[in-house]
């Protein structure tokens, strides 16, 4: 059953099951209890597989759920658990499985040390936890999702934009694998903020070397042409914008970022 969750009974169904992202495919028993979830678009592949891992039973809610009756300190499946309430919007539920690792104390990679100070800055909104623990497990797989989530809590305060980048620096340093889209959405947000612009420059034209597809190519030289714009770089900036112009001569915005620079040059 499809259902659009911003419309009438599909509100409340949202709210039900904790819907945070779209799109968001439910897995109920008879009963209307979840079992399991996707969150977000897949390509066929893999969404297929997933479908067969419900479709057997394999890690779904009620599956975990027995493993944990028959073996309640087994960490594999408590920790299995509390990512799948995790997933299913149920912090509470998630954090009690944590806490049941670290009574166990089987936490040897500190693993769900990590994801407890997670949850509770999740409900505190407070950056500094993450920030502390990321300082201090420097070379943890978890310090850059603790920075980058420390980062949106900043971004949303609204009220100290040189934080934020700082941040943000510190989380796409800490990308092992970072790919165009994400670099440009970075140097994108740098020029917006006017913050570390000259390594937003350089992220981004990684991005354009390394994005097979035109359309978003173009999308990022105009992040770098906003850029040199920001950095009083304006003929550099004519000349990558008008770029985008012959690439798409009917796209507006591209237009109006080009006069936009061409009367800052004449100003």
């Amino acid at each position: 059953m499809k259902i659009d969750a911003e419309k009438g009974e599909g509100i409340e169904l949202a709210k039900q099951f904790g819907i945070r992202g779209f799109p968001t495919i439910v897995f109920a028993n008879e009963k209307g209890e979840e079992i399991d979830r996707i969150v977000g678009y897949m390509p066929p592949e893999p969404f297929l597989k997933e479908l067969n891992r419900i479709q057997s039973g394999k890690n779904t809610l009620p599956a975990l759920l027995e493993d944990f009756q028959q073996n309640p300190s087994k960490f594999s499946t408590l920790f299995k658990l509390a990512k799948k309430y995790e997933s299913m919007d149920d912090p509470g539920s998630a954090k009690r499985m944590v806490n049941a690792i670290l009574a166990e104390g089987t936490d040897s990679a500190g693993t769900a040390e990590f994801f407890s100070i997670l949850y509770d800055a999740r409900e505190t909104r407070d950056p500094i936890p993450l920030i502390a623990y990321a300082d201090k497990n420097p070379d943890s797989e978890n310090s850059t999702v603790a920075l980058e989530e420390a980062m949106w809590f900043v971004r949303r305060a609204g009220d100290n934009h040189e934080h934020e980048a700082n941040l943000y620096v510190r989380v796409i340093k800490g990308k092992k694998e970072p790919n165009p889209g994400m670099l440009n959405g970075f140097a994108w947000r740098m020029s917006e903020l006017e913050q570390h612009l000259d390594f937003a420059l350089d992220k981004v034209t990684w991005a354009i070397e390394n994005e097979p597809d035109e359309k978003n190519k173009h999308m990022y030289i105009d992040t770098k042409a906003e850029l040199l714009w920001k950095m009083g770089r304006v003929d550099e900036a004519i000349s990558e914008i008008e770029k985008c112009v012959k690439f798409d001569p009917e796209y507006k915005y591209y237009k109006k970022q080009e006069e936009k620079f061409q009367n800052a040059l004449n100003s």
